[in-house]
This record gives C-alpha cells, structure tokens and sequence, in this order.
C-alpha cells in the first residue's frame, strides 16, 4: 500500500507553512517600503510644486496606498502575537495567506500607479492613460488572472480557496 499523505496534512504543516508566508511577506515588504520612501521624499523636490491639482490628487492616493500596505503586511504578524501560544497556528496560516495574496496584489497595483504617476507628469495625460493603463490591465492579468489560469482545480486545499 502506498502512504497518501500530504505533507500539508501533517502535523508540522502550518509551522512550515507560517515560515513560507513569513519569507513572502520580508520580500515584498522591501519593494514596498522603497516605493512607499520615493512617494515620501518627492514633495520635497522642487518639480512636486509644478503639479496640477489632479497630478496631486493622484500622488496622494499613492501614498496613502503604500502606507496602508505597510500596515497590512504587519497583521499577520501582530495577530500571530495576539494568538501565540493559543494552538491556533492554523488560523494565523489562514489570515497571512489572505493578507499575502491581497498585499502581493495591492503592491502590482501600486507599482503600476506610480509608473502610471511618473509618465503622467513627464509626459501629460494621453500617453499616461495609454501606458498606465495598460500597465494596469498586465498586472491584474499576471496577478489574479494567470495564478488561477494555472492552478489546476481542485489542487488547493479548501481553506485556501476562500482567500
């Protein structure tokens, strides 16, 4: 007889899993808070006073996106503090692949604004909404669209499809 167990059965799982979901949450966060450091410091550039009010509109919600990605990715991580010792490994595995999958997400998106933003004030409205929004659709598409144009059905756990 053959031993059909999955590794994600064991009962290890949700430790390895939690570390996966740890790595994936340092690597983005590095991209993030550089983003969300150049969105800081550009007002502070003598070129941010020639925005239009629009063009400011759009720099602001940028970095407030990017301070709010900050946050989230520090949910997991602060609710597994909150739950430590409690033997509810599983429910903190449960939140962080939700939060990882929405922050990897958001940060698509947000990197997509901010090239959208840099080609708006170097090149005016036309060519921006053109290329940013392409670069939107490309995201959405290589980030929601293709994971689950890849993922056979049936392939992931139930706890995981609902995220």
């Amino acid at each position: 007889m053959s031993n059909n167990v999955h590794p994600d059965d064991s009962p290890e799982a949700p430790h390895r899993q939690w570390n996966e979901i740890l790595q994936e949450t340092r690597v983005m966060q590095t991209g993030i808070q550089i983003l969300a450091a150049f969105l800081v410091i550009l007002p502070f550039q003598a070129r941010f006073t020639m925005l239009t009010d629009v063009e400011e509109i759009l720099y602001v919600i940028l970095l407030v996106f990017s301070a709010l990605l900050i946050v989230l990715m520090l949910v997991p991580v602060l609710v597994h503090r909150y739950l430590f010792g409690q033997r509810l490994k599983a429910t903190t595995v449960l939140l962080g692949h939700r939060v990882v999958k929405v922050v990897g997400i958001s940060a698509g998106l947000l990197v997509a604004g901010s090239v959208w933003f840099v080609i708006q004030v170097l090149v005016g409205w036309p060519v921006s909404v053109y290329v940013g929004g392409g670069l939107m659709l490309a995201t959405l598409f290589l980030l929601v669209l293709l994971p689950r144009l890849l993922t056979p059905c049936g392939s992931m756990p139930e706890s995981y499809d609902e995220g």
